[in-house]
């Protein structure tokens, strides 16, 4: 469930909760004081059966429907309150609601009639406002507090011609206590409703937020620290549980980074070691050269002959190395430009061969060329490419020298071709092959890593720095092509440069050339 969610029900069960509550605390409260003022009033048992507030409901409209007989009787029938049976009716009808009433004729000081139980004296004083003091508050006569009555005054006018009056007395006590009580215990319900349903939902929905966030905070400074093996494991699917894979998943990465940023150096430190070691083996050949001539231990033409050779071949090698150096580095920062231009690939490769063909150290060897994709090329048309026709020279000649290395067997056989594949139908596809020692399958997925030597491969004459295949691998991926490479030990290796090809549009009686 997501964070915007528990808030959301949270939000309803703050509005639902406390409302619930009040609900049932109204009905028991109110249950609850309705017995007392039903014991007060004198109402049957049975009432206290009816739902909240129907005792008051009965009450009011039984006093409603009294008065309302009393003023109909009054206007029409008077003599009917001089009969005492009638009164007496009356009367046990006014008792069920707890009031009663007091007749004055005449503005008599004595009632002609009064319910028991209730003071005319007082109530007369009341409806004349002789109880009143100059601030305008009653003042009774009687000990003890004034009862609270309603009084509903009825006038009429008996045959003779006198005035009358009907005072309906309602003892309004019981009510007003019941809602003393009621209303003051409501809000005090309410109160602590909504104090509970607030604190409660806001402790768990905190906690459930707070905690992960101090899982989040403790890792934080674990990876601030350096300790990057403090995994991560939230199992939320919310946007806390989102917050803390992306945590877990930039750990993993940092990790990794930081790993391959010591690789790197653990890798540039060996490559230094590696390029001292070849450098010191050539310059201590030099030098030992030099002093010979300075020694005067090549007495002949011949041994002079022999050191400067010696010393030709040791700085051709140094250079070599230096080169390769340099020219990594520089693709490396992405700083050497290219000049691409569009290739007959199969033109330029043939001209390779040949050019590989009176290198010496390829003596003896046999070098082959096959164009296996004019078989499967529309029309005739040749394969083109977009290429740098001296960086992809370079990277052919790497891999070349590469091969040169490790072709044990006799008679050597170099082979370069294009191949056509399937899958790579956009691509034109150059596999430079040999039948040497191949690569042991370990090394086999590193040997296009930046740095990478297999110490198989070491020799003191080798004069390899090691970064000929990553060489390869940076200007292929210029090209925007890619390399792999498949060997099997003991019987060869093949390196498979990818290059993107470029399909030939003929527009009126213009070309123009298209990446495929």
């Amino acid at each position: 469930m997501s964070i915007r969610t528990k808030l959301l029900f949270s939000y309803i069960a703050m509005i639902v909760v406390p409302v619930l509550l009040l609900g049932i605390t109204v009905t028991l409260a109110a249950n609850v004081f309705k017995q007392d003022m039903t014991s007060q009033t004198g109402q049957a048992d049975h009432h206290s059966r009816h739902v909240p507030f129907a005792e008051i409901r009965d009450l009011f409209s039984g006093r409603s429907e009294i008065a309302s007989g009393l003023r109909f009787v009054a206007q029409h029938d008077p003599k009917l309150l001089s009969d005492p049976a009638f009164l007496a009716s009356t009367e046990s009808e006014l008792a069920k609601v707890d009031a009663g009433m007091i007749i004055l004729v005449d503005k008599a000081e004595a009632p002609a009639y009064a319910s028991p139980g209730f003071s005319a004296e007082e109530v007369i004083a009341q409806l004349r406002g002789d109880n009143a003091d100059d601030n305008g508050h009653r003042r009774y006569d009687h000990p003890g507090p004034p009862r609270g009555n309603s009084l509903d005054q009825i006038d009429y006018t008996l045959p003779g011609g006198k005035s009358a009056s009907i005072i309906i007395v309602s003892d309004m006590e019981p009510v007003a206590s019941f809602f003393k009580r009621f209303i003051p215990t409501v809000l005090l319900a309410l109160l602590l409703a909504l104090v509970l349903t607030n604190g409660v939902l806001t402790f768990f929905v905190s906690r459930s937020i707070i905690k992960p966030l101090h899982a989040l905070r403790d890792a934080a400074g674990q990876i601030r620290e350096g300790r990057l093996d403090h995994a991560i494991h939230l199992q939320r699917k919310d946007e806390i549980g989102q917050l803390g894979s992306a945590f877990e998943e930039m750990r993993i990465r940092l990790k990794g980074s930081i790993n391959a940023q010591l690789q790197l150096e653990q890798s540039r430190k060996e490559l230094l070691a590696n390029i001292s070691h070849d450098l010191k083996t050539p310059i201590t050949a030099i030098q030992g050269c030099v002093d010979c001539l300075r020694g005067g231990v090549a007495d002949t033409e011949e041994k002079r002959n022999k050191y400067i050779a010696m010393i030709g071949g040791k700085t051709t090698d140094m250079n070599r190395m230096i080169e390769e150096l340099l020219l990594y580095s520089t693709l490396d920062i992405g700083k050497l430009p290219f000049r691409f231009e569009t290739l007959d690939i199969a033109e330029y490769l043939s001209l390779t061969v040949e050019e590989l063909k009176l290198d010496p150290r390829l003596s003896g060897a046999e070098i082959r060329f096959r164009n296996n994709a004019a078989a499967t090329g529309a029309g005739g048309d040749p394969l083109l490419v977009r290429a740098d026709r001296e960086k992809l020279h370079r990277a052919i000649f790497n891999v070349v020298n590469n091969s040169i290395k490790h072709m044990d067997k006799t008679p050597r056989v170099l082979t370069i071709e294009i191949a056509s594949h399937a899958s790579h139908a956009a691509t034109a596809a150059i596999v430079i092959s040999d039948n040497g020692a191949g690569i042991p399958a370990e090394a086999l997925p590193h040997v296009f890593d930046q740095f990478y030597r297999a110490e198989s491969s070491r020799r003191p004459d080798a004069g390899s720095s090691g970064l000929g295949l990553a060489i390869v691998k940076q200007i292929i991926e210029e090209h925007g092509g890619t390399v792999e490479a498949d060997s099997r030990e003991g019987e060869g290796t093949a390196i498979t440069l990818h290059l993107p090809a470029v399909q030939r549009v003929k527009l009126s009686s213009e070309e123009s050339e298209e990446p495929l």
